[in-house]
């Protein structure tokens, strides 16, 4: 599934690191794809790439792709105007996807007031235009009605 990057271009921030291990997520985040790894011995996967599985320590790793809707497992809402361009309130949510166990993915919530941000809140995986021209991966909050 290709989900578009939406929201204006962001400049506030600092580029990632590419490394061998991330730089297929930073390439399939260009296309609006949100991608874990996925361990070809156990089948455990995980988020960020590291190169190595966290249960079985295999280094046989494969890209996994999330297409299904997430639920917040934990959020914070900051108020804190870390840089002038920094625009606040805004939540910020651990996202955890039932087709992935185990996988938990940190990333913005866009779609509702920060106020009405819940815990178990279903939300869609979405990308906004970060520093240096990179996709950084969101969640669109899904609202009923």
């Amino acid at each position: 599934m290709r989900r578009t990057v939406n929201g204006p271009d962001a400049t506030v921030g600092i580029p990632p690191a590419i490394t061998e291990e991330t730089e297929a997520f930073w390439e399939a985040a260009k296309d609006g794809r949100l991608l874990v790894e996925r361990c070809e011995a156990c089948g455990a996967e995980s988020f960020p790439p590291r190169g190595v599985c966290r249960r079985c320590r295999g280094r046989s790793m494969a890209d996994a792709e999330i297409t299904s809707r997430g639920r917040v497992y934990s959020y914070t809402v900051n108020h804190q105007q870390w840089l002038p361009e920094l625009e606040v309130p805004y939540a910020l949510a651990l996202v955890e996807f039932p087709d992935h166990p185990g996988v938990r993915v940190p990333g913005r919530v866009r779609g509702c007031a920060v106020e009405d941000m819940a815990v178990d809140m279903e939300v869609e995986v979405g990308f906004e235009s970060g520093p240096g021209g990179f996709a950084i991966p969101s969640f669109l909050a899904v609202i009923d009605g």
